[in-house]
């Protein structure tokens, strides 16, 4: 780290030390690797993690210590409740039953915690085909209002908190938002959820990796049952053991979630078709993939239709009245192969292919909805979820990791070109993936004027990849306005007409349950006026 050198060789220096220490999250196994494995079809009840009850949380951006103030959940709803894809006048409401046949459910939505208000009700039979879960769209409710909901089946489950979205013509005030990914089992306990759940929020975008699908790493905080997924009933076992967690019960029971996937809910860094192992033909991958996507249909709050093959189309957009549209985002089942070989951290020239015109990071349909759906929006904020980083994160014309958007820059330039060709000045991409928190601005070039920003969050558990004390070296990237590699964590996010604030909110120690909580740092942007400014 000799004075002498410059901002770009000192920035070679390290990051040519960094090459031989740092992965990305789509580009590193964390633990074991694929092997055959059989499962039961129907999940054995994993006992439910446990929190640290502590100290209430005093202000927003106080450190808070507080658990989970859910009760257990309890047979038959072993897996507690959630709810998602909310709509002016429905959301869908989910659950697992505990049982070896079909069971039969009654469902209750109300305005008050003491169900004697009660607005919508129904009955649903849950069954073999769908892994016993169920997915109610509960319709008929009034825009903009909250809501409790639970089910019953021989007795009550917990009582979960859900909304409606504003009226599509509507003026709502704020929309408080809260977005996280990365969630190991292995890397440590849920102490994010739990701060989430303390933060009253209208929402939660979920941008992937909502399982892994490794086998037992050794040495972990809390480790794996069974061996790689490979089968539905790996996937769906997998499921059953995150979602017996106790804060993240918590978390989906609070407020209605916005899920999309990325790699691991598959296979760690697969692309399309194509799976990591090149060993593996393209048939026999589909079929895994189409054995994920059912069981991450299965378990996901979601409208979406059930999957029937190996293909489901989740991108789709949310509106919040008139202050936010939601674009979110599929950047794994349509992308081209990595390029030159999915090199990592390589400080080689990239290869031929790099920059072919027909590479594809969203695919062609997926792109044109997106930049029709940028074009006509008239929203105050325009969010993109976004699974891996769409910064130029490149060393002096290097790609680092050919997984991310770095790896299809003509993708990236299209996307970048459409957003300033449709004059919005109000575009925030939200992306996880990387496992560290970052601020960036999106250029056109680099060097240029942002066209919109960049809010990357850290992992909720999993691992740490870049050292502490190479943080310095991913600082000196000209766009980049924030890192921090070594905490996990999530971002609560608060926007209205005037504003959007982001703070990121990092967790103290990821091995300890009831670990604090506290805000490491805070952005704020303007609506007209792309890039973030710490405050």
């Amino acid at each position: 780290h000799a004075p002498s050198l410059d901002r770009v060789d000192r920035r070679v220096f390290l990051l040519g030390s960094l090459a031989a220490l740092v992965t990305a999250c789509s580009s590193s196994k964390e633990a074991g690797s694929p092997t055959t494995a059989t499962s039961p079809a129907t999940p054995a009840t994993p006992t439910p993690s446990t929190t640290t009850t502590a100290a209430p949380t005093t202000t927003a951006a106080a450190t808070t210590t507080t658990s989970a103030t859910l009760p257990p959940a309890a047979p038959p709803f072993t897996w507690g409740v959630a709810s998602g894809d909310p709509l002016p006048d429905r959301v869908v409401l989910w659950t697992r039953v505990d049982t070896s046949g079909d069971a039969e459910v009654t469902w209750e939505v109300a305005t008050d915690a003491q169900f004697r208000s009660v607005a919508a009700r129904g009955a649903a039979t849950a069954t073999a085909a769908d892994d016993y879960t169920l997915h109610v769209d509960a319709a008929g409710l009034q825009p903009d209002t909250r809501y409790w909901y639970r089910f019953t089946s021989g007795a009550a489950s917990v009582a979960g908190r859900t909304r409606t979205m504003p009226a599509a013509d509507a003026t709502p005030e704020k929309l408080r938002f809260g977005f996280g990914s990365c969630q190991d089992w292995q890397g440590g306990f849920y102490a994010a959820h739990r701060d989430a759940v303390a933060s009253d929020l209208d929402l939660f975008v979920w941008l992937g990796d909502y399982i892994y699908e490794y086998g037992a790493a050794a040495g972990a905080p809390r480790r794996h049952t069974g061996d790689t997924c490979l089968t539905l009933a790996d996937y769906r076992t997998r499921y059953a053991l995150y979602r017996s967690d106790v804060d993240l019960q918590a978390a989906h029971a609070a407020y209605p979630w916005l899920v999309v996937w990325d790699d691991h809910e598959v296979q760690n860094n697969y692309a399309a078709a194509v799976s990591e192992d090149a060993t593996v033909s393209e048939a026999d991958f589909l079929a895994r993939r189409a054995q994920a996507y059912q069981a991450w249909w299965e378990w996901m709050p979601t409208r979406l239709p059930k999957p029937t093959d190996a293909t489901l189309r989740i991108y789709r957009e949310v509106a919040f009245g008139t202050l936010a549209r939601l674009f979110l985002l599929d950047g794994r089942q349509y992308r081209s192969d990595q390029a030159c070989g999915d090199a990592v951290l390589s400080t080689a020239a990239p290869c031929a292919e790099w920059d072919d015109a027909g590479r594809t990071m969203l695919g062609d349909e997926q792109e044109a909805w997106l930049l029709q759906g940028l074009t006509a929006s008239t929203a105050t904020w325009n969010v993109l979820g976004n699974q891996v980083v769409m910064g130029d994160a490149r060393l002096n014309g290097a790609v680092l990791n050919y997984d991310q958007w770095d790896g299809y820059p003509v993708a990236r330039q299209r996307l970048l070109d459409g957003i300033t060709a449709s004059g919005k000045r109000n575009v925030v991409v939200v992306t996880g993936d990387i496992h560290l928190s970052a601020v960036a601005d999106l250029a056109t070039t680099p060097g240029a004027a942002p066209v919109a920003t960049e809010l990357v969050g850290t992992s909720i558990s999993s691992g740490a990849l870049l050292p502490e004390q190479l943080e310095s070296a991913i600082n000196l990237f000209p766009a980049l306005k924030y890192i921090n590699a070594h905490q996990r964590g999530w971002v609560r996010n608060e926007i209205t007409r005037d504003g959007w604030t982001a703070e990121y909110r990092v967790v103290t120690d990821v091995r300890v349950a009831g670990s604090p909580v506290q805000t490491d740092a805070t952005f704020t942007i303007a609506p007209t006026t792309p890039g973030a400014v710490r405050r």
